[in-house]
């Protein structure tokens, strides 16, 4: 009975403000590509219940390119280390080293990082379906977005704060001109903000090629123009 707000963003900017942020060494995703995590496997717990999947994990934090993740975050003036980052957050050989079980889902097969996340926020009853292994093709993600999307109001980040303001009067609260003002001033006062260009400065047409068709259930979604 709760009424249940999500946020979505444009999926170029995603990228690209998920890149910069760890161009300042900071954020999960950074800490995750760029250094071996043995501590997270260590769990005997972890291994009786996954087996296979453990063993895998762990040999690939063995092999994983954690040097060539690094120098992709080395420079957020430089547009071809976004685009190799990029790249390589796309190649299938890779996705394992993303973390979050993104590479035992059915679902990375077809659609990027950014739509798994989505799903994994704001989807019901996923976590009993083994990470969407149920999910083979871009048609089963839409029905089942349709049968299990949990929310009843989405905020763009393009319009973050009027979009707020909006659901907040959707779930019943009473806004004083007070809050209005307070919540319209953020506008100038963003906090973990990343550092970087303008989009276009980064995306060649390969790459916006790549999220166009990995990030294609967002894009329709939320009638996104790529």
């Amino acid at each position: 009975e709760k009424f249940i707000i999500g946020s979505i963003r444009n999926p170029l900017e995603w990228y690209v403000s998920l890149w910069a942020y760890g161009c300042n060494n900071e954020g999960l995703l950074f800490q995750k590509l760029t250094n071996k995590n043995f501590s997270m496997l260590s769990s005997l717990k972890k291994f009786i219940l996954n087996g296979d999947l453990f063993f895998t994990e762990y040999i690939n934090e063995i092999k994983k390119p954690y040097n060539l993740w690094r120098e992709t975050y080395t420079d957020y003036n430089d547009a071809n280390n976004f685009r190799m980052w990029l790249k390589l957050i796309f190649n299938p050989e890779r996705k394992i080293d993303l973390g979050e079980k993104y590479h035992s889902s059915s679902i990375s097969n077809f659609a990027g990082f950014m739509t798994y996340r989505y799903c994994k926020l704001y989807m019901k009853n996923l976590f009993l379906k083994k990470y969407f292994k149920g999910i083979k093709t871009y048609d089963e993600l839409v029905k089942c977005d349709v049968n299990n999307n949990m929310l009843d109001y989405t905020i763009r980040n393009e319009s973050l704060e009027e979009d707020l303001l909006t659901a907040l009067e959707l779930s019943g609260y009473d806004l004083t001109d007070s809050i209005i003002n307070l919540i319209m001033d953020s506008k100038n006062h963003k906090t973990n903000l990343s550092k970087h260009h303008n989009i276009n400065y980064y995306y060649d047409d390969e790459t916006k090629k790549l999220v166009s068709q990995k990030e294609k259930f967002v894009i329709e979604k939320y009638n996104y123009h790529i």
